[in-house]
This record gives C-alpha cells, structure tokens and sequence, in this order.
C-alpha cells in the first residue's frame, strides 16, 4: 500500500466495516422488502441507477433471474424525462440504486412507478434523500460520508445490499448467518490488493485496456473500466468473455492489456479458453482470480478470495478498486479528484 493514502484508498479499506454496520442496522429494513416481495409477486422487476449504480444493477440482473426466474432490465430514464412518453410499471418491482438518492431522472421512474402501484424499493447511502422519500421501502447503505470523487465502499455495499435483498426473498431470514461472513471475503480482498500494489509500476504507460468478465462478474468488469477511465485515464471497455469474441478480441495483439476476471464456476471453461488465445497472441493479460490454472498462465497473476461464483465480486470489488487507484498513483494522477467530475452528477 501507498505510505500517503488518498481518501480513495482509505475508503476501499473501510468496507469491510461498513458491510458490518449494514448488516447490524439494516437487517429489519431487508426483511421488510423482502416480505413485500413475496406478498405481491412482482412480475418484473426495472432497476433505475446511473454510473457505479448501474453497474451494480447489471450484478442484481443476474441474481434476480437466477435466483426468482423473473425478467429484469434497466430502466431508460430519458424515455420518461426528456420525451416524455409514459412506462407502466404497475405490475413490477422498481428498485431504485444511488448512492446519493438525488438523481432526478432515478428520483422520478420511482416516483411514477409508485404512483401507478408498483413495488418500490430504494437503496441508497442517504436516508434523507429524496429516493428515500419517494420510495415505499428503502435500505440505507450505511457506508458514511464518502470524501474520494470515485465511488467505492458505496459500490460494495451496494452489491452486499442487492445480494441481501435477493436472498432473502429466496432464503428467508435464515440466510441471515451466511450473509455474516461477507465481509470477511471483503477483508481478504483489501488484503491480497497488496499484489495490485508490487506491480503498479507496469501501468505507468497505460492508456487503454479492455475489462473482460461474464455472468456475475459482468458487472464487476463494466465498474472496473469505470474506475480507470474517471480515476486513471485509461480509455477501458467492459466485455463480456461471450461478446468478446464477436468482434472486439480483434485488438489484443502482442502486448495488449487485457484485465481478465476469471472466478470458478461454470463461466471458467470459457475464460480459459478465451486465456489461452491472448497468451498465444502474447497480451498482456492481468488476471483477477482464484483459480492456479489461470494464475499460472497469466502475465500479471493476482489471486482473488475464494468460495461461490455469485459472492466473488464482492471480494473482488476492492481489488478492481486498487487496481484503478494503483494505475492512478503510477501516471501522477489524484485519484480523489477526477477532472471535470463531481460526487452528485444531476442527470434529467
């Protein structure tokens, strides 16, 4: 780790806490949603969130039609802000993500949707936010004031309240003993991101890369790619390893930086698949995972917790956070303060 730590850095150590806090504070407010789930049967479900919370959203799509066999998608703000036309949300479940609750556009598909009798649920860092007004249930993320531009411990505990939230309508309260040792897999990710750290000094010239993951961890890689374009300047796309294929592994000739997340479960006969045609192009393959068969072959191996596929991007989080800090710190860059970037991007 850095001798001087940004708030950034500071903020990605304090996870581990603030999923403890959660799960001390919140467990009422959880079980509530959930309940209200099962009670009404929501048909769909719509997830209205911008930036990190989007991103956070594409993980909850994969949970909730997994785990309730019911179609998800995100919201398309615009179509109700700017022009104008009318959604019917009414046999549906409208979770609204912001770490803010201040976002116009989230704000008012929430409010709409509660209008027309939809199920709405909110999840947000600020309890007296306007999100938590509008909302008919809402779950506070209970991470505190967050001082770095960059969104991290909030997109943690975002990705601990969803994974919560969808258990617990598929569980019940007895999933309330597994969901304790979550931060514990936080903690071990904030640990082995000593690893990013030993080869920032590779990054120095990096300028662009693509983020490759799938399944659980697609949403991971798109927040990945975030991170380094808002903290490091880095031109970074998100693929899945499936799309990847489809046009876009054109790029990843001799040398070329692919960040890799490779979990265990059923999308690693892909990914190695997909590993083994970047080494024999001789990428640059930086890969996140627990896996010795991909460590071994990777440029820059960085092994990641273990344990379930659908857990591992919550102890990833932390690692894919340091990664966009440590390419940062590399270039010169303040990771804090992004340029032209601020904490609450109004979007209508």
């Amino acid at each position: 780790m850095t001798t001087t730590q940004t708030y950034m850095e500071k903020e990605i150590q304090e996870s581990p806490l603030v999923l403890r806090r959660f799960l001390s504070t919140q467990w009422a407010s959880l079980t509530a949603a959930a309940e209200a789930i099962q009670t009404r049967k929501p048909r769909f479900v719509i997830l209205a969130a911008r930036g990190t919370s989007d991103n956070a959203g594409t993980y909850a799509r994969y949970l909730i039609e997994k785990e309730w066999g019911i179609p998800v998608s995100l919201a398309a703000p615009s179509i109700m802000t700017l022009y104008g036309s009318k959604v019917d949300y009414s046999q549906g479940l409208v979770l609204g993500i912001s770490q803010s609750g201040e976002g116009p556009d989230v704000c008012q598909i929430i409010h709409d949707a509660r209008k027309q009798g939809a199920l709405t649920i909110g999840l947000t860092n600020n309890s007296k936010s306007k999100l938590a007004k509008e909302s008919e249930f809402t779950v506070d993320l209970e991470a505190g004031p967050e001082k770095s531009v960059a969104a991290t411990k909030t997109y943690t505990a975002e990705l601990m309240a969803l994974y919560a939230l969808v258990n617990c309508v598929t569980n019940g309260r007895k999933v309330r003993k597994e969901l304790s040792h979550l931060p514990r897999l936080v903690e071990e990710g904030c640990k082995l991101s000593r690893a990013v750290w030993e080869s920032s000094y590779r990054f120095l010239h990096l300028n662009s890369c693509v983020v490759v993951g799938r399944g659980f961890h697609y949403g991971l890689a798109q927040e990945a790619a975030l991170k380094l374009k808002e903290c490091a300047q880095v031109m970074a796309h998100a693929y899945s390893t499936a799309d990847f294929h489809h046009g876009p592994k054109t790029l990843a000739g001799k040398d070329f930086p692919v960040v890799l997340l490779a979990p265990a479960g059923p999308t690693l006969r892909g990914t190695l698949e997909l590993l083994d045609e970047l080494v024999e192009r001789q990428a640059m393959v930086l890969a996140f995972s627990p896996v010795k068969q991909v460590l071994n072959k990777a440029t820059l191996p960085v092994e990641t917790p273990g344990g379930p596929e659908v857990t591992s991007p919550l102890g990833m989080a932390p690692m894919i956070q340091t990664l966009a800090l440590a390419v940062a710190t590399a270039k010169g860059l303040d990771p804090d303060k992004p340029p032209f970037l601020k904490k609450v991007t109004q979007t209508r």
